[in-house]
């Protein structure tokens, strides 16, 4: 991946996507496709900062993602990517596992310099 512009770009093109935000983990945007991401910063940051915790409380070597259900059907999905938090908003008439799987992949690649990545 050479820029977080170009990452959005491609999460964007997932099938299932409504529109992303990227952010440092401590709430700096780094960019996104929602029409207002500092509506999201707090509770990605809240969200990643409890994965984060959860995961370290509990043992678990990693959190993949964490949703937040919506009325509407139109879900928000948080990927903790070690310094970053990706916000994905999903479109209410998306098949959501095969929409996860991807974005999944994505950040696979993008974080392993690999091909694909392990569910």
């Amino acid at each position: 991946m050479a820029t977080a512009k170009e990452f959005i770009a491609r999460i964007d093109e997932i099938d299932g996507v409504a529109g992303c935000v990227l952010l440092r983990e401590d709430g700096s945007i780094l960019g996104g496709s929602l029409d207002d991401p500092d509506l999201y910063t707090p509770l990605m940051v809240l969200g990643g900062v409890t994965a984060h915790g959860i995961k370290d409380k509990v043992g678990f070597t990693y959190c993949r993602h964490l949703s937040f259900n919506r009325a509407g059907k139109d879900h928000f999905h948080l990927f903790p990517i070690d310094k970053f938090f990706l916000g994905v908003s999903q479109s209410a008439d998306c098949f959501v596992p095969d929409m996860l799987q991807a974005v999944l992949r994505l950040i696979g690649r993008v974080t392993t310099g690999g091909t694909s990545a392990e569910g």
